[in-house]
């Protein structure tokens, strides 16, 4: 009896472990996301800042001397958090933007971004908990850590020298109505 309920027992923990990582993201560099989305056609960067962020701090994309020209089409701005009222609240309709603008390539690989690496997680579990199963996160961002000072200068997108720009095209605002 203690056999078969210690196989038991066994069995339950090898069925657990396997579901939960199923779905668990993992974290990867600019760099690596940098590489993946320029040599994967299926691998997206989703950036889930703010359109100001995204406007005014930059983004993903070719800059002035051309470089980041194969990014075109690979960096998409979803907001995770939208301003309501003076204060970030989580986008309600955030999935439902993603699924819609991803509804042509269910094996698309989505590579959550955000200032620093923080809020992407978030994404990345709301992502996930909808059912999205090829979901990454981008570890320290696009404007990474903090210095001792308390600049963003550690690392991150913009730090490691990877290609970036400040136009709004690729800005995607389909909460925009949801957000009054």
């Amino acid at each position: 009896m203690k056999r078969v309920h210690r196989f038991l027992v066994m069995a339950l923990v090898l069925i657990l472990a396997s579901v939960s990582g199923a779905f668990a993201y993992q974290d990867v560099t600019p760099a690596e996301a940098y590489a993946l989305a320029t040599s994967n056609p299926n691998v997206y960067i989703l950036d889930v800042r703010t359109i100001a962020e995204w406007t005014w701090v930059g983004h993903p994309g070719v800059n002035k001397p051309g470089d980041g020209a194969e990014l075109e089409g690979k960096v998409v701005n979803i907001s995770y958090e939208i301003d309501r009222h003076g204060e970030l609240v989580v986008n309600p309709v955030f999935v439902l933007a993603v699924k819609k603008a991803f509804c042509d390539n269910p094996d698309a690989v989505l590579v959550t971004m955000c200032r620093s690496g923080s809020r992407s997680v978030k994404a990345a579990m709301a992502l996930e908990e909808a059912g999205f199963a090829n979901v990454l996160n981008m570890a320290t961002g696009f404007e990474g850590g903090k210095d001792a000072l308390g600049y963003r200068t550690v690392n991150g997108w913009k730090v490691d020298g990877l290609p970036y720009n400040f136009n709004t095209e690729g800005a995607y605002t389909f909460w925009q109505p949801f957000q009054k």
